[in-house]
């Protein structure tokens, strides 16, 4: 088994240099991009190209928003191969195995614990170290990081709290898989929160501003504070059919 974690809803990407000619995007060799009706992609382009001053500034914009609160349980998918494939299905959250990384035999809970104690540096001067929690920062609509308060581990853990999920996720990883030459990962894939309906989602659910069904509220609600923060809200197709 790899010690590697497959995204099944990843595709192969390529990089396609344009430029702008009259009123539409055109290869930067000539003729038109050749892709599918409704493609979607990303365009990176020199901010100072922006003709409009204030969609510059929605893009530039930097904006945080509160995921999850102080006290949120979060799941960790982990491959141990010390465990048959039982042991998931005896520990796990109630989620979508397409949305389980390929290798996956159980799940630690951690929680979002307190605030860290703040330090002299610009970066904490700029976090909120009044409340515990965890964050979505942007800059514009591009995906940024999060930032969170300290991680409390599983109880009987060795070490008790994390400083990040990414800590958390590397430290759980150093105790149960231990057949991996490196012990990081990708805590948007392998990190699972909770909503209401009771299901679990993957973190990456709420990075990519994914509205899959109208179940999902917190993304829903995340992203409608991103949009009032930026002053900009695009229609999104509803599940019942109706744009928002």
């Amino acid at each position: 088994m790899s010690g590697s974690y497959f995204d099944p809803s990843w595709t192969e990407k390529v990089t396609v240099p344009v430029k702008r000619v009259g009123e539409r995007w055109e290869f930067f060799y000539g003729g038109d991009v050749p892709v599918k009706e409704g493609t979607l992609g990303e365009l990176t382009i020199n901010a100072d190209r922006i003709t409009d001053e204030r969609f510059q500034k929605q893009m530039l914009k930097e904006t945080k928003v509160k995921i999850l609160e102080e006290g949120a349980t979060i799941f960790i998918a982990l491959s141990d191969q010390r465990v048959g494939q039982s042991h998931m299905y005896r520990h796990s959250p109630e989620v979508d195995n397409s949305d389980v990384p390929a290798g996956t035999t159980r799940f630690e809970p951690v929680t979002i614990g307190p605030a860290r104690r703040p330090l002299k540096t610009q970066q904490d001067l700029n976090f909120d170290n009044r409340q515990g929690g965890l964050w979505l920062c942007l800059k514009g609509l591009e995906k940024s990081e999060l930032e969170c308060s300290t991680v409390v581990m599983p109880e009987g853990f060795s070490e008790p709290t994390a400083v990040s999920l990414n800590h958390a996720l590397t430290l759980l990883s150093k105790e149960y898989e231990t057949h991996r030459i490196s012990n990081t990962g990708n805590v948007y894939t392998r990190c699972f929160y909770q909503e209401n309906n009771g299901r679990w989602y993957p973190l990456v659910n709420l990075r990519r501003g994914v509205r899959a069904t109208s179940e999902q509220a917190l993304i829903s609600e995340v992203w409608q504070k991103v949009e009032t923060a930026l002053g900009w809200r695009p229609l999104v197709a509803d599940p019942r059919g109706k744009n928002r």
